[in-house]
């Protein structure tokens, strides 16, 4: 089985900003978004899964307990019910806004990075690429 904690460097963006701006986020702050790179880090403490991130611009820091629905405020201070499964490897956390619209984000993790692929209700997915440091 695969690492999953560890410390991880933003390398580039697959259709992220595409994704961003279908969420309805303004085309200015989306593009200001797809242009950071943060770093991520992975701490697993049993069933709990936090991820904290570090843009240099902003701090996030989001704890999962495994198949328990959690209470998670994204960067913009709206708070969704998310859900975190592992399995082999790879994170998948399934959120839902105040609005009712669903998201999913797969973490999947190698030896050597980890692939972020985003999507929602509609719109195309997007993905944020980072590599193990």
């Amino acid at each position: 089985m695969v690492q999953i904690a560890g410390k991880y460097q933003h390398v580039k963006n697959e259709h992220f900003l595409e994704y961003l701006i279908s969420l309805g986020i303004p085309e200015d702050k989306a593009k200001a978004v797809d242009a950071l790179k943060p770093k991520l880090e992975v701490v697993v403490d049993g069933n709990k899964i936090s991820l904290n991130s570090d843009s240099g611009v902003e701090n996030a820091s989001s704890t999962y307990i495994l198949g328990e629905e959690v209470d998670e405020t994204l960067p913009d201070n709206i708070t969704v019910k998310s859900t975190a499964k592992l399995n082999g490897d790879s994170l998948t956390v399934t959120s839902k806004s105040p609005s009712g619209k669903v998201g999913t984000r797969v973490y999947k993790f190698s030896d050597t990075e980890l692939v972020m692929t985003l999507s929602g209700d509609k719109g195309p997915e997007g993905k944020r690429v980072y590599k193990r440091i």
